[in-house]
């Protein structure tokens, strides 16, 4: 098939959105589809890294009023889409893309399948609440002819916020993110990284993640003073960037656990699973915070961090439970309770045994459920189901 993959994210931005959007086009293009990706331009650089990609990528204008934006981005989709004749536009989010192609489907001799992913922050954003956006909202899942929410809960979320605008429980299909196992894989600690971080002979506890308040390093943080008692010498290594860094080192400081934290910085994709492979935990107290509609829609760092076969501990929230196997993979905790994060890092790091067990079983279900081709596989045939149905509006 030709495939149009729109995403709002796409590297060199980092996050998850970004993530998922490269390794589906990734897979596709693997796959053997002629894929083409249209993503906003984000950054000095991305010339370079879409030259030496093996699929097409568009860069448009990255337009920052939201308004001005799904105009723009609804010109562009009409243009591309009359001119290339795509079977598939894959968006990677409702807003801009998603609602774009809504936008223009009805004007189309012959339409391509639109599907729509749902990770969970973009239903929830307070600024889409208005009649207005609502009306988007409803005309994009209205028209997509399916929907792929990343979790059982955020398909949950979903329901909940189209309650009453649309029906669109036959259109959802739940499809998990995935991870490239070959790529996450077990390796011994690199020497330089454990000496660069100062973490030689030290346990270790990891977050990988931006650094804003639902990713919940403040609670590991204030988890800290009880699990340093219980596991002598124990370090939290923090990788990420983001606004809320200077809150985090000032709680450090407050919570008297300043030279057990270290903040790695900003940690580039290739070197990623060698900053996975120096912890002995990763731990990430994933929250929602509600008065911003922010909510863990997965997590695909639960997966790769499994996919070294580290053994991890999540916070009990949105679509954590769908990545984390509660008692198998890892151990869920309350985000908000600092004392149960604790003493769920506390068990893993105490029992290496057990660690060990659930580090293995979350490789391998990290294998066997979460390969991107085989995640791409079922979109692939979900789209070509309704291209070969009846003709559609």
């Amino acid at each position: 098939m030709r495939i149009l993959v729109a995403s709002s994210d796409f590297p060199l931005r980092d996050g998850g959105v970004a993530t998922v959007a490269f390794e589906v086009a990734r897979a596709l293009d693997a796959l053997g589809h002629d894929v083409t990706v249209l993503a906003p331009t984000q950054e000095h650089g991305d010339g370079e890294f879409d030259a030496a990609l093996p699929f097409r990528v568009i860069r448009t204008r990255n337009v920052k009023d939201h308004y001005a934006k799904l105009l723009y981005q609804r010109l562009v989709v009409k243009r591309l889409a009359g001119r290339e004749h795509f079977d598939w536009v894959a968006a990677q989010t409702w807003y801009p893309f998603g609602a774009a192609a809504a936008g223009v489907m009805g004007g189309m001799a012959k339409r391509p399948v639109l599907t729509v992913t749902v990770h969970g922050n973009e239903i929830l954003n307070p600024r889409f609440r208005s009649p207005f956006w609502r009306r988007r909202m409803k005309r994009t899942f209205e028209t997509a002819d399916a929907i792929f929410c990343v979790s059982s809960a955020t398909a949950r979320k979903l329901h909940e916020v189209t309650d009453g605008l649309c029906r669109v429980e036959e259109k959802v299909r739940i499809v998990g993110n995935g991870v490239d196992i070959e790529t996450f894989k077990p390796a011994p600690p690199k020497e330089e990284l454990l000496r660069r971080y100062g973490l030689e002979g030290r346990p270790v506890l990891l977050t990988l993640a931006r650094l804003v308040e639902r990713k919940g390093q403040d609670t590991v943080i204030r988890a800290l003073p009880a699990i340093k008692k219980a596991v002598p010498g124990v370090r939290y290594l923090i990788c990420g960037k983001g606004d809320y860094e200077g809150e985090l080192k000032k709680l450090a400081a407050e919570t008297g656990v300043a030279g057990d934290v270290v903040f790695a910085g900003f940690v580039p994709n290739e070197q990623r699973p060698d900053h996975y492979n120096l912890c002995d935990v990763y731990v990430m107290a994933s929250r929602e915070i509600e008065r911003r509609g922010d909510v863990e829609g997965f997590g695909i760092t639960y997966l790769e961090a499994g996919a070294c076969a580290k053994p991890v501990v999540a916070g009990r929230s949105g679509g954590t439970a769908d990545a984390v196997v509660d008692g198998e993979t890892g151990l869920l905790a309350d985000p908000e309770d600092p004392a149960d994060v604790a003493d769920k890092c506390i068990r893993l790091l105490g029992d290496r045994a057990t660690a060990r067990a659930m580090g293995g079983k979350a490789r391998e279900t990290a294998a066997g459920r979460y390969r991107w081709a085989e995640i791409c596989e079922t979109m692939a045939a979900a789209a070509a189901e309704h291209a070969a149905g009846p003709s559609r509006p």
